[in-house]
């Protein structure tokens, strides 16, 4: 899919769920992705469903209606995460995640035996703040 199929998909799904909006579909869903590609790449996009992106552009929609403030789609992405990580099941859905995607690419074939070299993380170690 690309972004012009993405479009068309989520006005059609925005105008299912928010029929009220009519010849407005369009463009809110124009300004929410316009909104949403200041701050993302098209594959990261391109990644969540027209349906997704429907509810996101109600919702980016009403927050401006209902405060007159311009919420970013980056920022609501933002604030979703923030919100994440203080839950306490991020730690089981992360691990989940990862099995999923060993399990993957497992079934794709991906050498388990220690041929590849897994990718290396490193943590770096803030510096406590002075007072």
């Amino acid at each position: 899919m690309d972004l012009d199929a993405l479009r068309e998909q989520t006005c059609a799904q925005l105008f299912l769920i928010a029929p009220e909006l009519q010849s407005g579909v369009g463009q809110l869903v124009d300004e929410c992705l316009a909104s949403a590609q200041a701050s993302f790449k098209p594959e990261f996009l391109l990644r969540l469903s027209p349906q997704a992106w429907a509810r996101i552009a109600l919702l980016y929609a009403r927050s401006f209606v209902d405060t007159g403030a311009d919420v970013s789609v980056g920022d609501m992405a933002a604030a979703v995460v923030r919100d994440a990580i203080q839950i306490n099941r991020l730690d089981m859905l992360v691990m989940d995640l990862a099995q999923r995607k060993a399990a993957q690419a497992q079934e794709r074939g991906a050498p388990r035996d220690g041929r590849r070299k897994p990718p290396v993380l490193s943590l770096v170690k803030a510096a406590a703040p002075e007072q």
